[in-house]
């Protein structure tokens, strides 16, 4: 039965791995850097995955990661992409008239009874 416990090598790795990842000190991405940790740590707790091949992984998730967050983003702001707030009352066509759409109607269907 095999141990899900890291060693002292495998922190070092994560560890490694991690500092890659991490930007400089003063414009620290911070969600990004937790992203990577938790994904290091889950992967090397489930596959013990040599250090090139976590590499390689580590690069796919932090792009799907930062795509995901994008799509997010945008899908938050196409709500009001047109610069409009949303409706926030019913508009009445019984008293708003300006077309004169209901007129037209009344004076074809005044036209055209039968008598």
């Amino acid at each position: 039965m095999s141990s899900s416990y890291l060693t002292p090598a495998d922190l070092s790795k994560i560890s490694r791995l991690a500092a890659e990842v991490r930007e400089s000190q003063t414009f620290r991405n911070i969600p990004r850097e937790t992203t990577a940790a938790r994904f290091l740590t889950q992967d090397v707790e489930k596959y013990h995955t040599a250090e090139a091949e976590l590499r390689k992984k580590l690069a796919a998730h932090l792009v799907e990661w930062e795509t995901t967050g994008a799509a997010i983003g945008r899908w938050d702001d196409e709500g009001f992409a047109s610069g409009r707030l949303p409706r926030t009352e019913a508009q009445r066509r019984i008293d708003n008239d300006t077309d004169g759409a209901r007129r037209r109607a009344t004076e074809t269907k005044d036209r055209n009874r039968l008598v």
